[in-house]
């Protein structure tokens, strides 16, 4: 994968169902970038990066970002090693390193993941 698209931003929702607290536990496991946080896709965006940054919103609102390093495509059920939870094989957008957290603006209306122009 190259890094074709400098500066692109991009933004994926996370269910309003998932606790912000266990996910933020989720951001500390990979702010070191010894591991990969995932994002689980239909496809990948055509035009998306390793280097792109990625804005969080949960709860109708942007909450922070952090680098796109990789896309992935699992070929079988995968287990987090944070959470325990079982997922799906397929494709995912794989994040890592600090997470930086904004006071951004309301988000309402989408799910998945889209370009974005903070």
């Amino acid at each position: 994968m190259s890094n074709t698209s400098l500066n692109q931003s991009w933004v994926l929702t996370v269910p309003k169902t998932m606790d912000w607290d266990e996910y933020q536990r989720e951001l500390g496991a990979v702010a070191d970038g010894s591991m990969t946080l995932n994002y689980r896709v239909r496809y990948f965006p055509k035009g998306m990066a390793s280097g792109d940054r990625c804005y969080v919103v949960h709860d109708g609102r942007v909450r922070g970002w952090m680098k796109i390093v990789g896309m992935e495509d699992y070929p079988q059920d995968w287990t987090c090693t944070t959470t325990g939870r079982v997922w799906p094989a397929g494709k995912y957008l794989q994040r890592s390193g600090p997470f930086h957290p904004v006071d951004g603006p309301a988000m309402t209306g989408f799910r998945g993941v889209r370009s974005f122009d903070p």
